[in-house]
């Protein structure tokens, strides 16, 4: 029985501790409120590898051959650091980009950020871990970049600013009233319940073979809401044109009949 219970104090309550401290931090310090904190997410994942780390040469030491493991693991520290060094260099380099990119000041985004990362999909930042940065894209597709990419890469962040803002153009024909196609546009979009900010102002983009091409802003607080919103507006603006008998040119194909 005495034998029973040292093996358990040994071997396996260093590992019991450890998936209680686990589960105990995972239940004060959940995704949900750490949203926005990618630093001390990303400190979690450090804590946590080194408590797993602490139970396993806590385990070992219980071994005879193994008594002295943590004098061992602190006299060849140096030693150990170089071995894994080479060994492990591109895991190295994902910890110690995820230490930069979570411990910066301008970090360049936080959790629930949407952002582009090079020729990546965009999509919300879901979590950082000390290999990866995990992205969600619109399609619910998980992309886990490695850190180092993520370190050396050009990162577009949509959601940094107070609003978001995106270009709808639509197309009048030649003729037309500008001042008046412009103020139904800009109209249009003001007027949308999901608008942000000052009255749009619209501009003319192109001069093209089939009509004027115009173009405004769609600004909404949110950017999850301005894909719909964008949508809604070009809608309600071909509604208003029709209304106002605005034209929007569009490629005709005429047949000729032929003499027999």
């Amino acid at each position: 029985m005495k034998d029973a219970l040292d093996i358990f104090l040994k071997y396996v309550l260093p590992f019991i501790a450890a998936y209680l401290i686990n589960i105990v931090m995972n239940k004060f310090l959940s995704k949900e409120l750490l949203r926005g904190k990618i630093h001390l997410i990303f400190l979690k994942g450090i804590i946590l590898a080194v408590i797993w780390a602490a139970a396993a040469l806590t385990a070992l030491s219980g071994i005879p051959a193994f008594e002295k493991t943590w004098e061992t693991a602190i006299a060849s520290s140096g030693i150990a650091a170089v071995v894994l060094g080479l060994a492990a260099q591109s895991t190295l380099a994902n910890v110690f980009a995820g230490i930069a990119l979570s411990a910066s000041h301008s970090r360049p985004f936080d959790i629930g950020d949407r952002i582009k990362i090079d020729s990546y999909d965009p999509g919300f930042v879901e979590n950082i871990t000390l290999r990866h940065t995990v992205i969600k894209t619109y399609q619910n597709e998980i992309i886990y970049i490695p850190n180092s990419v993520v370190g050396s890469s050009t990162i577009v962040n949509y959601t940094q600013e107070d609003s978001f803002s995106y270009p709808i153009r639509v197309s009048v024909a030649y003729g037309t009233d500008m001042d008046k196609a412009m103020n139904v546009m800009s109209s249009a979009i003001y007027t949308h319940p999901k608008h942000y900010g000052a009255r749009p102002v619209v501009l003319c983009k192109s001069c093209d073979d089939s009509g004027v091409t115009l173009q405004a802003l769609v600004e909404t607080k949110d950017f999850k809401d301005n894909p719909r919103a964008c949508s809604e507006c070009l809608v309600e603006i071909m509604k208003r044109f029709k209304e106002e008998g605005i034209e929007i040119p569009y490629n005709k194909l005429v047949l000729l009949k032929g003499e027999e």
